[in-house]
């Protein structure tokens, strides 16, 4: 008995049927940017590229992209992160993307940073949802 007791409680949720956000709750997308280029700025400021490295440090400068976007307030948004790390070495990058969405209450944010050995892109799409 005392195992179902420790058993996590379920929790329904109703549909709302609310079809657009809540003023207080739209996405902004300038906040976002500003969040972004802090983020990547403070986190890639003098560090050097390493390949073994960078697959880590985008994983995790998404998961902190994610959580920090979270904690903005845009509860019923789905946040789709997207964090590009790679070696400067002359060359161009391109980076493109497309998404069918409502343009009323969907949004999206894009930085970049770069140094001398090193260039990240990244990006962030919320898509309202009720």
């Amino acid at each position: 008995m005392a195992l179902l007791d420790d058993a996590p409680k379920l929790t329904i949720y109703e549909n709302t049927y609310r079809t657009e956000p809540e003023e207080d709750a739209e996405f902004r997308a300038q906040k976002v940017s500003a969040l972004l280029k802090g983020m990547l700025k403070d986190r890639l400021q003098g560090q050097s590229y390493d390949p073994v490295r960078g697959s880590q440090m985008s994983k995790q400068l998404a998961d902190d992209i994610r959580e920090r976007v979270k904690a903005m307030g845009f509860d019923r948004h789905k946040l789709v992160v997207h964090v590009t790390i790679g070696e400067r070495k002359c060359q161009t990058y391109s980076c493109c993307s497309r998404c069918l969405w409502d343009t009323a209450t969907d949004g999206f944010a894009s930085e970049s940073f770069q140094n001398e050995t090193l260039f990240c892109s990244a990006q962030v799409f919320a898509l309202y949802f009720e």
